[in-house]
């Protein structure tokens, strides 16, 4: 299969074999909502002390990173893309391993590495008993207020990704975003499963 790479079309099909721009997006806000949870509870965990954002930045971000490369790698994807029938492969066919849920994931986690950056800047500036006094919608905009011109390059870089990412996935016949050619990896729909593979092993 190495030389090998998934088809644009089945032979014989209409519809196309990949995660089109509405799945996709319905697996990321799929996912959001199950990590909700966590992100609302660190949210009120890191409003209780300002040091507690150390703790609360170092946990989330270590889940987040066992959700999106530990799934992928044991069950094809994250939870959200399995609701939505989707299943994630590496563009030779076969069932991706760690390193490439990892590279598929590098692209968000450096995303992920600015916003830690300037939180953590933000944090050793301010001043714990003003941040523990304010609500926790005001102790975000404390710390933005803090770090304000990081805080809109961080922002643009965000938009910058994902816009860019948008245009290349429209653009590309695999439907592929920047994180699978990070990860050198398409979603596929989970249904077209089995004939993909029999199409690779020929």
């Amino acid at each position: 299969m190495e030389d090998k790479q998934l088809p644009v079309h089945l032979e014989g099909s209409f519809d196309s074999i990949y995660g089109n721009f509405g799945y996709r997006f319905a697996a990321l806000l799929l996912d959001g909502i199950i990590l909700a949870p966590m992100t609302i509870g660190f949210l009120f965990y890191n409003s209780l002390n300002l040091n507690n954002v150390y703790v609360g930045i170092l946990v989330s971000n270590v889940i987040n990173i066992f959700y999106h490369i530990y799934f992928p790698t044991r069950f094809g994807a994250t939870p959200g893309k399995l609701a939505l029938g989707l299943h994630i492969l590496k563009m030779n066919g076969d069932t991706i391993t760690y390193s490439d849920a990892f590279r598929r994931y590098l692209p968000n986690l450096l995303l992920g590495l600015i916003a830690i950056i300037n939180t953590l800047f933000a944090v050793s500036k301010a001043d714990a008993n003003h941040y523990n006094d304010l609500s926790w919608i005001k102790q975000s905009e404390y710390l933005q207020s803090l770090n304000s011109n990081m805080f809109s390059i961080q922002m643009i870089c965000i938009n910058a990704f994902f816009f860019t990412s948008f245009i290349i996935f429209m653009l590309n016949e695999r439907k592929r975003s920047i994180s699978d050619l990070s990860g050198d990896t398409a979603v596929v729909k989970k249904y077209y499963l089995k004939q993909i593979k029999e199409v690779m092993k020929k």
